[in-house]
């Protein structure tokens, strides 16, 4: 159409014979031409502006992952047996014949379907030591009796196993925790004070955490994990497992913006043992690492030895400072994934620098049983 009204302008030009209209018509014409052309392509390029915009708001939106994740992240509810209370307990706990009487109490948390023929993942004290009652309840709000399989204090982790009508229950995909960056997107699926399945979102603020545990390598994560979380799952946005919700470090009780999630690589190191033995086969060195210094100056300095453990036996002294883990530059992360997955009877080479001199010392790992 513009061409076709360019045209029949230039007929028009026939009717003017003087060399000045004839002038003043081209600039015209020459001016309109280049301004629609403009015009053109401002409008092509809004458009498409448009169109990407629309693009990136819809993309913002993390439903697809929490519907690929949240049929396997289950609510459980738990009654616990407490211990009756030793001498010198409360009168209150005392039976009329003067013995102490158990009590039980009631908990909550969430858990993860790895496995569709009915194996779920927690956290230890989810459970307790001993529960009576195992409840858990799937995401179409149908309820089911568990079974503990095992249990690893160590790492707070548990397997619990359901038998289901349906067989094929909803598994969740796991990722490779060892993959996240500082700044990654994360989701937090559980079931906060039991109001049923909820979603927090947040980053990964650290990693590497440790608290409290020498097993501890904890994700540290800003999404809201409050009570109830403990045993969730940390998905990445593709919906992937990358992490079991574990704790919050509070002042007031809820949640500061800061949660420890256990990462799944971890999990994936121990989970095996658990369905076979109901425990982890986990190797000892026994030394104990020097907490302040790791934490003011990030080094791996020993501070105790275990009398006939495993490093006493290698040579390893009070105050030797760990720079190298099988030819590998010492790291807390590093110690933390040859400690994790130590087996009975597995070498570890260590290189430690003691008053200025290079040691190389092999240790071979014994029984977690033996430091008993």
């Amino acid at each position: 159409m513009f061409f076709y009204n360019f045209y029949i302008s230039l007929t028009f030009m026939k009717f003017f014979t003087s060399k000045l209209d004839y002038q003043i018509l081209s600039a015209f014409l020459i001016g309109s031409f280049i301004g629609l052309i403009g015009l053109y392509i401002f409008d092509s390029s809004n458009s498409n502006s448009v169109i990407e915009g629309s693009y990136d708001i819809s993309s913002n939106s993390y439903n697809s992952a929490v519907k690929k994740a949240a049929p396997a992240v289950v609510n459980i509810y738990t009654e616990q047996i407490s211990k009756p209370l030793r001498k010198g307990g409360s009168r209150r706990n005392n039976s009329i014949f003067g013995q102490n009487i158990s009590k039980k109490s009631s908990s909550l948390g969430s858990g993860v379907i790895f496995s569709s023929n009915g194996y779920i993942l927690t956290n230890q004290h989810v459970i307790g030591n001993e529960a009576s009652g195992i409840t858990i309840e799937l995401l179409d709000g149908s309820k089911t009796q568990a079974k503990v399989v095992g249990i690893d204090k160590e790492t707070d982790l548990a397997v619990l196993k359901i038998e289901p009508e349906n067989l094929d229950l909803p598994a969740i995909e796991i990722g490779n925790s060892d993959s996240l960056l500082i700044g990654d997107i994360v989701l937090a699926v559980g079931n906060p004070y039991g109001l049923g399945q909820s979603v927090s979102m947040g980053i990964i603020s650290a990693t590497g955490r440790e608290f409290n545990n020498p097993y501890s390598n904890y994700l540290q994560t800003d999404a809201s994990i409050n009570k109830g979380n403990s045993g969730g799952a940390l998905i990445d946005t593709q919906g992937k497992l990358i992490g079991i919700n574990t704790l919050m470090r509070s002042s007031s009780g809820g949640s500061e913006g800061i949660g420890l999630a256990i990462p799944s690589v971890t999990v994936l190191q121990i989970i095996n043992d658990l369905i076979q033995f109901g425990e982890v086969k986990r190797g000892w060195l026994g030394f104990s690492i020097d907490r302040k210094q790791l934490v003011q100056k990030n080094m791996l300095v020993i501070e105790q030895i275990v009398e006939n453990g495993p490093a006493n036996k290698g040579g390893i002294k009070a105050e030797d400072r760990i720079i190298k883990i099988n030819d590998v530059e010492a790291s807390y992360s590093e110690l933390f994934k040859e400690f994790a997955r130590l087996k009975p009877g597995n070498i570890i080479n260590l290189s430690v620098l003691r008053e200025d001199e290079v040691i190389n010392i092999k240790l071979i790992a014994e029984s977690n049983s033996n430091k008993d």
